[in-house]
């Protein structure tokens, strides 16, 4: 018959699948009617919109909008002109474990933007973007903790604990930032703007209670044109903070957030030249990951019938390391002609990869660097890509979850033919074993154990290499308080070669 094991659940979300998905998405554009022919196209830059993210059975489903910035100098005329250029785009990844109770977290990246210019009318627009994105699973795991009834059957067990650290909460939150932008004294009135640029992080996160407390800013840049004709950049930083449930019996523990946009606008008020409307649309998407403590059963005998035991493996997970660390960059980015004066500067991060190099881990980040300039036959652009990498020393095992971040704004200064471009970058990383345990499952009770022949009351045994206590009680079908009681020890600790006395177990 089958023995009846009291079950502990461990109860979190596992993670099914991290996977990154490049594409690239390819249109022919017009010039607007209100809009001057192109003569050069100088400069294009994309902004990525995830408007749609669902679980399905099997694989996600992802769409958004690319819209995309496109500078260009029109034909007979000074200056700089700009239209944009919407891309629709959708995914569908395979994600063979996922299912609808699951939830897929998805961090985008621009890598390229191409513009190709086919008449002064018409433009061809490529862009290759990735997603980031990592499938979760509910997980509800059965554990035995322990023989129900061990006294019935002469079991005697041992127990122990299962540590593993475990996704206990995955959660995703809309959330809309709307405020009023104002120039600051000393800049010329904006007559138009050209292009909007955004990015969000997060600076906090952390569990108040049952509630998930994140903050950070927001970054949002214009490029504007003054009453001039000039070009100027304004660069407005906006504090948020958010709330998310986590759960009934939180606690803390290793918190990561991701932010992802689903719309940027930025309306000037009107009859007001310095003043805008901006709305920020953003989705919250937070992992909460802790140590967790389970009892479990991890060995058991009897000393009056015979038990047959099923095990299978569990998985478990350790945290090997984690840390954060910042890496700066200072790049020449050559330029055409001299450049004569900054109009704007850009730094777009593009691939995360990471590679083993021996015992060492190392990340490196793409990025590519853009700058706008005057010289004295007009606006021009330049770019370059550059890559920024971090090692971590004897970090080649497990799997590193990685995560990298513009510190703060970059800076420019001419430098001869060329713009330096110098910015800072933080590398925050987690680096986590994936074992398995053997654990047991299933305990059938077999026949009575029977008595060889005409036994002595006690034996006289030696504890063998590597045997404890519990190994000596199970070997000879007798009880750690009876040895202990038949030897006159009052501590379960022994030593190889100690003699016991064994007792023998009536039946």
């Amino acid at each position: 018959m089958e023995l009846e094991l009291r079950q502990e659940t461990v109860r979190g979300w596992e993670t099914v699948c991290r996977t990154t998905l490049e594409q690239e998405e390819t249109a022919e554009a017009i010039v607007p009617d209100a809009r001057p022919d192109i003569w050069q196209v100088l400069d294009g830059q994309a902004r990525l919109l995830l408007q749609r993210n669902e679980a399905q059975d099997g694989r996600g489903e992802l769409a958004g909008l690319l819209k995309t910035t496109i500078l260009y100098q029109p034909e007979g005329g000074q200056g700089v002109e700009a239209m944009e250029v919407t891309l629709p785009f959708s995914a569908a990844p395979d994600l063979p474990r996922l299912t609808r109770r699951g939830t897929v977290h998805v961090v985008p990246r621009v890598l390229s933007v191409d513009v190709h210019l086919l008449n002064p009318r018409k433009v061809l627009v490529r862009v290759g973007y990735c997603l980031e994105l990592e499938a979760f699973e509910p997980q509800n795991r059965s554990l035995a903790a322990q023989a129900a009834d061990p006294e019935q059957w002469g079991v005697c067990q041992k127990t122990g604990q299962l540590r593993t650290l475990q996704t206990v909460y995955v959660q995703e939150k809309a959330f809309t930032y709307q405020d009023t932008l104002t120039l600051p004294a000393g800049r010329p009135d904006a007559v138009e703007v050209l292009r909007t640029q955004a990015k969000c992080t997060c600076t906090e996160a952390r569990v108040i209670g049952t509630k998930l407390v994140f903050k950070g800013e927001a970054a949002l840049q214009l490029l504007c044109r003054g009453e001039d004709g000039g070009l100027f950049a304004e660069e407005f930083h906006l504090p948020y903070s958010q709330i998310m449930d986590a759960g009934e019996e939180s606690e803390e523990g290793l918190c990561h957030m991701d932010l992802v946009f689903t719309d940027v606008t930025c309306t000037p008020v009107e009859g007001d030249r310095r003043t805008f409307q901006v709305t920020l649309a953003l989705q919250a998407q937070g992992v909460l990951r802790r140590e967790v403590t389970a009892p479990m059963l991890t060995d058991l005998y009897s000393t009056t019938h015979t038990l047959e035991t099923t095990e299978a493996m569990y998985p478990i997970c350790r945290l090997l390391d984690q840390g954060e660390a910042q890496e700066s960059a200072r790049e020449t980015v050559e330029t055409s002609s001299v450049p004569s004066r900054l109009l704007d500067v850009q730094v777009r991060l593009g691939r995360l990869t990471q590679n083993l190099e021996g015992e060492d881990r190392v990340l490196t980040q793409e990025a590519e660097l853009s700058v706008l300039y005057e010289t004295e036959e007009g606006p021009a652009a330049a770019s370059r890509r550059v890559s920024l990498s971090h090692r971590l020393p004897g970090q080649g095992e497990g799997t590193c979850l990685v995560t990298t971040e513009l510190l703060r704004d970059p800076t420019a200064a001419l430098a001869g033919e060329g713009v330096e471009v110098s910015f800072a970058l933080a590398f925050r990383w987690m680096c986590l074993a994936q074992e398995e345990v053997p654990v047991i499952t299933q305990v059938q009770v077999g026949e009575p154990r029977q008595a060889e022949g005409r036994q002595p009351s006690l034996t006289l045994r030696a504890v063998h290499p590597g045997e404890d206590l519990w190994a000596v009680a199970k070997a000879c079908c007798t009880t750690e308080d009876a040895i202990l009681a038949a030897s006159g020890l009052e501590s379960g600790e022994v030593a190889p070669g100690q003699m016991l006395l064994i007792p023998c177990k009536s039946r």
